[in-house]
């Protein structure tokens, strides 16, 4: 039970770097701190990876000291809490999950220069399984598959650099590359979508549109328009990351993807992408997966809060045959309360312990947030949420009639900028 406040711990201790490094905020120190790595729009902008939001999106981040001239941030979040996924075979389990991003941003005369690095302590607190989340599929752990868990995520999820210039007054190009990245395929990942990032659970879905979050060899070529209109193109690691979450995968561009998103509003974003990926199931070797993405995503400002919505929808092809899924998910959210739901409808051919096949499952989640502190440029939080399923009888058996999951939560991120 300790390990749940670990991540959390982890999170807040971050907070001494602004007190441990030396310097001051200047107007000089401040010009460009919060415009994007590859854009001239606000940070807001810009997801995880190269993705964009909605400009207009909420932003939590905290502000570090300038060091050689550039803007540096900290954003994440923590949860750490008690799950129980519900039915015959959902588990229960204290938990922690967590994601902790720095970057920093130095403008040159030869262009813009972003170093980013995230890091996560999921496997030390949840161990090599995960949390339980039902019909959850996706990864290994001990050479079986993963059903009904979600995995943990690796120690270092992301070390990677954007290099961008002005190639005109409307048009920027950019490189984004590194060891650990994210491709130009699908969009923002679960935790970094403003829609869904009070839901401490990670959507079923998340093996259809977002899942290569964490590739071991990334490169992006790309170009935007205007903050407008965005062009991109990856090769990276295809390979799904393996059972060490603490090691260094084999670097590899096996792998390749597109990505177009236009934001016709500073409310709007949308995007398509299509990839190659190579064997990317450790138990399927040889078995190439196409993904095929499409996602919308809103925002509105409102008197004391945001409301945030998006609907995202992924084909998986693999061996002449495919699998869809959608997922609808709204948050709204002021100072004091967050309400969030998420829809799913996923075609899962993954399933262990059950007749083969593939299944439509669909999966309904609701919860809130209480914020109940800020101290130190962090933002504490309780909640709860619950879901609910509706699936094909022929599954009842294993997973019961009627299961419900439910959870409860602490929830620490740095304040909203």
């Amino acid at each position: 039970m300790s390990a749940v406040f670990i991540p959390i711990a982890f999170s807040a201790a971050l907070a001494q770097m602004q007190h441990g490094q030396h310097g001051q905020h200047t107007g000089h120190d401040m010009r460009g701190a919060h415009e994007g790595a590859f854009t001239d729009a606000p940070m807001s902008q810009e997801g995880s990876g190269t993705s964009w939001l909605p400009s207009s999106s909420p932003h939590y981040a905290k502000m570090l000291p300038t060091r050689d001239g550039g803007a540096q941030h900290l954003m994440g979040v923590a949860f750490g809490g008690f799950t129980d996924a519900g039915g015959t075979r959902g588990e229960s389990q204290w938990a922690a999950s967590s994601m902790a991003m720095w970057s920093g941003k130095w403008e040159r005369p030869v262009g813009t220069l972003s170093l980013r690095a995230m890091l996560s302590l999921d496997a030390w607190t949840n161990g090599r399984r995960g949390v339980p989340n039902l019909f959850q599929t996706g990864e290994t752990e001990g050479g079986q598959p993963l059903t009904d868990r979600q995995h943990p995520h690796d120690f270092v999820a992301e070390l990677a650099g954007i290099w961008s210039k002005k190639l005109s007054p409307d048009v920027r190009g950019f490189v984004y590359a590194g060891p650990i990245g994210e491709p130009a395929l699908g969009g923002p990942m679960f935790m970094h979508r403003p829609s869904g990032f009070e839901n401490p659970e990670a959507p079923i879905s998340h093996h259809w549109f977002d899942s290569s979050h964490i590739s071991f060899g990334v490169v992006t070529l790309g170009a935007t328009m205007k903050d407008k209109w965005k062009i991109e193109a990856s090769a990276f690691n295809g390979h799904e990351p393996d059972e060490d979450r603490f090691g260094i995968d084999p670097i590899a561009l096996n792998s390749a993807s597109t990505r177009l998103t236009y934001n016709p509003t500073p409310d709007w974003s949308l995007s398509a992408s299509y990839g190659f990926l190579d064997s990317p199931e450790e138990l399927e070797p040889g078995v190439d997966v196409h993904r095929t993405t499409a996602s919308v995503t809103y925002n509105r400002p409102m008197p004391g809060g945001d409301l945030s919505a998006g609907l995202m929808f992924g084909r998986n092809s693999k061996e002449g045959e495919d699998t869809d899924a959608w997922n609808l998910e709204a948050t709204y959210a002021n100072p004091q309360w967050s309400v969030f739901g998420r829809w799913e409808n996923v075609e899962k051919d993954e399933l262990t312990g059950v007749p083969a096949g593939t299944y439509r499952i669909n999966k309904f989640v609701f919860g809130a947030t209480k914020n109940v502190a800020v101290r130190d440029g962090f933002e504490w939080g309780v909640g709860a949420y619950a879901g609910f399923y509706s699936f094909p009888s022929t599954l009842e058996p294993a997973y019961g009639r009627s299961p419900v999951s439910f959870g409860v939560f602490l929830r620490v991120r740095p304040t909203r900028m």
